[in-house]
């Protein structure tokens, strides 16, 4: 294999296997293609979701919905030694999960680029907002939000679920001037859909500087200018300083992580901490079967659940803090 090629493994998969793929993915091959200190060989990009099968009222077509959890190596031997891993954490994944064994092939880098846009369309979610792809033509009404997204493979282009769920949630709950942080930005795209609902200041944070990039980038490319008083995107994760700062927080990761961050086992301040008295918690990436891992987590922190959103096996929670 060339260094202008890559090699792709992907896993079809249902919604309850996409978390934990997308994890082992995340897990062996997270990080961004960054070189390693030792090696001088290039990391890969984490997981990739790839969504399609759906009718202009963006439903799910019965037998042509498919869901795919995809990551690309680079070339050497740390891509080699990735791969191992991987493959050996997907058998284990299949003794608890359905999992089919996976397609691996090598794509050209500059393939790969482009290849995957053809599955990505404009969106109508929720009432008023529209997500689109930069490169498309939008057909809007008097009143709609268009978030036009180049994002990038490695951080989703909000064809998921989750990423749907919050949105809705975002158009029911940001008030101009409201203060919203997105932890875990990814795209950018909740942070841009925040901030165009009229939050300000919006604060969005992730560990990936490839994810930084991509949210400053998407940024300047809906005209939002960054500063105080507007966008703000740094590197990191819960915020230290600003206890009781944001009358919203939205968080679109995984089930264990959100009770993570609750608990501020990453050496970040618990993820509760940011949000102000009768505040309120946008959380999703939940598969159902593991809500109550959240729930519990953010009951210990007085928060209570206000409203959930739901389609097919992903949840997303409205947390309300309890005032003192």
């Amino acid at each position: 294999m060339s260094g202008s090629e890559l090699l792709e493994i992907a896993v079809d998969v249902d919604g309850e296997t996409a978390e934990a793929v997308s994890e082992l993915f995340n897990r062996y091959n997270g990080g961004g293609w960054e070189e390693d200190s030792t090696s001088g060989e290039a990391s890969g990009g984490g997981a990739v979701i790839e969504v399609t099968g759906f009718d202009d009222l963006n439903q799910p077509i019965d037998g042509e919905y498919r869901l795919v959890v995809k990551t690309y190596l680079k070339p050497g031997r740390r891509g080699t030694e990735i791969r191992r891993l991987i493959e050996e954490g997907l058998w284990r994944l299949s003794l608890l999960y359905p999992i089919p064994e996976p397609a691996i092939r090598t794509v050209r880098e500059e393939d790969w680029a482009h290849a995957w846009k053809r599955f990505y369309k404009p969106m109508r979610i929720g009432k008023r907002v529209i997500l689109a792809p930069a490169w498309e033509e939008v057909e809007s009404r008097p009143g709609d939000i268009v978030v036009a997204l180049e994002p990038g493979m490695a951080f989703g282009t909000g064809m998921h679920p989750t990423t749907r769920l919050c949105v809705a949630a975002l158009e029911e709950l940001v008030q101009p001037g409201m203060a919203v942080l997105d932890v875990g930005a990814g795209s950018g795209v909740l942070s841009i859909v925040a901030a165009k609902l009229g939050a300000a200041p919006v604060y969005a944070t992730d560990i990936d500087t490839l994810a930084v990039d991509s949210t400053h980038d998407n940024a300047v490319r809906n005209g939002l200018a960054e500063g105080p008083d507007s966008l703000i995107v740094e590197q990191g994760s819960v915020p230290a300083g600003m206890a009781g700062r944001f009358p919203l927080l939205v968080a679109n990761i995984l089930a264990e992580i959100l009770a993570g961050l609750f608990n501020g086992i990453y050496g970040n301040p618990p993820l509760a901490e940011p949000v102000a008295p009768g505040g309120r918690m946008i959380l999703s990436g939940i598969i159902e079967e593991k809500v109550d891992i959240v729930l519990e987590a953010a009951a210990r922190h007085g928060f209570v659940e206000e409203s959930r959103k739901q389609e097919g096996d992903w949840v997303a929670l409205v947390m309300k803090r309890k005032t003192p």
